[in-house]
């Protein structure tokens, strides 16, 4: 190969394309062991991975020439942990359930699509969304659990340009005709509009959810609701 097909055509083209194969291949293996593995094996893998990696850099850079022993410490060191993590994520190592594998895990945070949306227009009272520019004052919030998935999270739109609100969500004390706040389920920041699609952090389980509860904003107790878990139809 002559040293100008090399300048014209390996150095700026071929190089550069390599390097990306090997960075797409090398991030697609990670990816897939991590996906494949329980939550606990992907936290090991990584750990045990980065390890290696410094590791190997380390040997690699101490040494002004490397011997074959060394050498060959570098190369355990960086693939064992994919090979033990391939082993797992294959099946030939340990009994990983199917339902308990990264890919297959439900997600934290789910709301229900037939759930209406909860949202703060004013300081006086939530409302559920109708459209951009609609929100009909509510106290009520009505839920429709998934059978795809067993956690929820709720969501609501802070409509108030420059006001705090955030949303509480406890269990019922009293009755819904004279509701009040029992023990803390989960609880927003306090956020201030406007700011849409904002997500309750703490996650919560379709069983750990009343088929009623109470709802109020921390900042404006006046804003306040009983909410209920709807059956299919």
């Amino acid at each position: 190969m002559s040293n100008d097909v090399r300048a014209r055509i390996v150095a700026p083209i071929l190089i550069p394309v390599g390097i990306l194969v090997v960075m797409a291949g090398f991030i697609g293996t990670v990816a897939s062991l991590l996906l494949y593995s329980t939550n606990a094996g992907a936290l090991t893998f990584a750990a045990v991975a980065a390890g290696g990696i410094l590791f190997t850099v380390s040997l690699a850079t101490s040494q002004e020439r490397l011997d074959a022993p060394r050498r060959l410490a570098i190369a355990v060191a960086a693939l064992l942990p994919f090979v033990a993590g391939g082993a797992v994520a294959l099946g030939l190592v340990g009994d990983i359930a199917e339902e308990d594998r990264m890919i297959n895990v439900p997600p934290l945070l789910f709301v229900p699509e037939d759930a209406p949306r909860l949202a703060a227009a004013n300081s006086l009272e939530y409302c559920a969304p109708v459209d951009a520019a609609t929100c009909d004052a509510t106290a009520t919030w009505e839920v429709l659990p998934s059978a795809e998935v067993e956690t929820i999270a709720f969501v609501f739109e802070n409509r108030e340009a420059g006001v705090p609100h955030n949303i509480v969500i406890t269990e019922l004390e009293g009755t819904p005709d004279a509701p009040g706040a029992g023990t803390v389920l989960v609880e927003s920041d306090i956020i201030s509009g406007v700011a849409d699609d904002y997500h309750v952090e703490d996650v919560l389980t379709w069983d750990d959810l009343p088929e009623q509860w109470y709802f109020f904003c921390r900042v404006h107790a006046n804003m306040n609701g009983v909410g209920t878990v709807t059956a299919a139809g």
